[in-house]
């Protein structure tokens, strides 16, 4: 059969894989490299996922056409066999004929009109189709443990970074502990994926040494760590394998090979913001009154004093190390999220920083000017996290929902150069999720920016604030204070998938605060996820280096913070990774060498006891 195939065309071959499920192209890939290379068909995994979309699935509901005249028996069926194909959660290309049934070139306008990828993007949309539809899986990785082996209690994580390798892949997970250690977790795939491979010694981002006895040490490092609550308190510089750690005012400069700190620069205010660090770019640091520019190559010699302006007063003088340099004066607290535009894509109209927090409008400044303000952009909600995407934003009004009416503009826009601003934050106590576009024409005012289109999902992103947001492939993920992740497409609106971490059926360490059994949660408590670190480098540099690749099936995962101060990673289409067999071996050889230290040390204790014995008996015949 594989050598009668072999004669065909591949344009016919696939066209008959077209008519098979998705788990059964999924077995026809392992047969050959041949079968592997025409069962990873771009178009034709396009195609699935089109068939298989909430928009696609909308269509077929609301293009069910029945005559007037059409037996009301028979009416009844269909709207039965509509409801039922509307329920399903991963529709398959097998639906009724009768609800597929339209002429091709039709079916390409449509596809056309959803295609979420841009002309010069490079889209797997095999892999697409599996993030899409395939179960997730959740995992977590190696606590911490720390107290009695029989407390089962783990140090929460303060913050999350990732150290991505030179094929912009994640190596490490990093993360500063409630202690003021430093923990470093393994994210590539290797047998080691969830496990603590290096930790640091307690207490030293906190600025607390051995001179203090542990228990009084970590009260001291955890009332410091987890003082300001700042979400982006962590930045990590894969070049340079250096770590960058807010604690309160001070910035920790931190050598990731030797878990050392470098350098400790304070500021007037405490840290609430990292901008992303990659060398030689200067890391931008939001205070909660100030945004500074942090060059690591200046090292600070000298203080200057300055002082606070168009805001409230400090009960006392700021002092600012010189290496800062020039500083901006916020008239409003609470800078939330630091985004960094490349300088291939600096524009007259946007600037290199854009800045978003608690104030309801976000901050533009271009690094050369710095620190005078480029420009402002109302948003009216407050803002939690920022992203972009280096392509050009879409309008709702674009996307034309008659096939007839033809999609030229729709892909005339897709073709042009352009950024796309992505906010999450809440507006009136609910989630927004907002869209902007960055053109790149110049403006002839400064301020406010004068955008052309923008798009605010303020009705169905949540019932709660959302807390993170990112670009994971061709679509949109973020989470809520209500636990959920949410995919939706670029359009910042129709949904694709969603997972709730309390609903995902594993194990959870035990935290102190916890009376339960280990392993258990607390009756009626629920986590959410305070951040989302993609497992491939998603930032605008490496998107924009030309040179990007295909990321390897299973590694375009996700990373999360939760706010019980735990990391994990969720997965599509496999079922993860388990660290629980291997922290219980790590239990029992921990526990193994207690019990051989206790019996060592017993021993002593009791030849030193001997000894004394025999010694007071020497003296006593000398009548001492």
């Amino acid at each position: 059969m594989l050598a009668s195939m072999q004669s065909l065309p591949d344009e016919l071959i696939i066209h008959i894989l077209s008519y098979l499920e998705p788990a059964e192209l999924a077995t026809f890939q392992l047969v050959s490299k041949t079968c592997l290379k025409l069962g990873r068909d771009k178009l034709l995994w396009k195609t699935k996922c089109f068939e298989n979309s909430a928009t696609e699935r909308r269509r077929r509901r609301q293009q069910l056409d029945i005559p007037a005249n059409t037996d009301p028996r028979l009416t009844e069926l269909l709207r039965a066999a509509n409801s039922i194909t509307s329920t399903l959660s991963t529709p398959t290309s097998s639906s009724p004929a009768l609800l597929n049934r339209k002429p091709p070139s039709v079916k390409k306008i449509h596809l056309a009109n959803w295609d979420p990828s841009y002309p010069s993007e490079s889209t797997d949309f095999y892999q697409e189709y599996i993030q899409r539809h395939a179960p997730c899986s959740l995992s977590w990785f190696q606590h911490a443990s720390y107290g009695h082996r029989d407390d089962n209690l783990h140090h929460e994580a303060t913050g999350a970074g990732i150290l991505f390798d030179s094929e912009d892949l994640a190596d490490k997970l990093i993360a500063p502990l409630e202690d003021g250690s430093i923990s470093i977790w393994d994210v590539g795939s290797t047998p080691n994926r969830g496990l603590i491979t290096a930790r640091s010694a307690p207490g030293i981002l906190a600025n607390r040494g051995l001179d203090l006895d542990y228990e009084t040490r970590f009260r001291q490092s955890q009332a410091i760590m987890t003082d300001t609550g700042a979400v982006e308190c962590v930045s990590i510089d894969s070049v340079q394998k250096k770590g960058f750690f807010s604690t309160q005012n001070t910035l920790n400069e931190v050598d990731l090979h030797t878990l050392q700190v470098i350098s400790r620069t304070p500021y007037p205010f405490p840290i609430h913001a990292l901008s992303e660090a990659r060398h030689p770019t200067p890391l931008t640091i939001g205070t909660m009154w100030t945004l500074h520019l942090h060059d690591t190559r200046t090292s600070p010699k000298q203080q200057i004093r300055t002082e606070l302006i168009g805001g409230t007063p400090s009960p006392t003088t700021s002092i600012l190390p010189s290496g800062t340099g020039s500083h901006v004066s916020l008239s409003q607290p609470g800078p939330q999220s630091i985004l960094h535009i490349p300088a291939s894509l600096r524009w007259n109209t946007t600037g290199d920083v854009w800045v978003g927090g608690r104030f309801t409008s976000f901050l533009s400044f271009d690094r050369r000017f710095f620190p005078r303000l480029n420009g402002t952009l109302h948003s009216g909600a407050k803002t939690s996290s920022l992203a972009a995407i280096p392509y050009p934003f879409i309008p709702p009004t674009l996307r034309s929902p008659h096939p007839r009416a033809g999609n030229a503009a729709f892909q005339e826009t897709k073709s042009k150069p352009g950024l796309t601003l992505i906010s999450a934050g809440s507006y009136k106590g609910k989630g927004s999720l907002e869209l902007y576009s960055l053109p790149r024409e110049a403006s002839p005012t400064t301020t406010p920016l004068l955008l052309p289109s923008y798009y605010h999902n303020r009705q169905t992103a949540s019932s709660s604030g959302l807390l993170s947001v990112t670009p994971h492939g061709a679509r949109l993920v973020f989470s809520d204070g209500n636990g959920n992740l949410k995919w939706v497409e670029r359009d910042g609106s129709t949904p694709v998938r969603t997972l709730n971490i309390n609903d995902v059926n594993t194990s959870r360490p035990q935290t102190r605060t916890r009376e339960a059994g280990a392993g258990q949660v607390e009756a009626g408590r629920e986590d959410f996820v305070r951040k989302i670190l993609p497992a491939v480098d998603m930032s605008l540099m490496a998107t924009m280096r030309g040179e990007r690749r295909n990321v390897p099936v299973g590694r375009d995962d996700l990373v999360v913070w939760t706010g019980e101060g735990r990391l994990g990673m969720v997965g599509f289409g496999g079922e993860g990774f388990d660290v629980s067999g291997i922290e219980d071996e790590a239990k029992e050889e921990e526990v193994r060498v207690l019990r051989e230290r206790e019996r060592g040390y017993g021993i002593q204790m009791r030849r030193a006891l001997e000894q004394q014995a025999r010694e007071l008996r020497w003296l006593r015949g000398y009548g001492l």
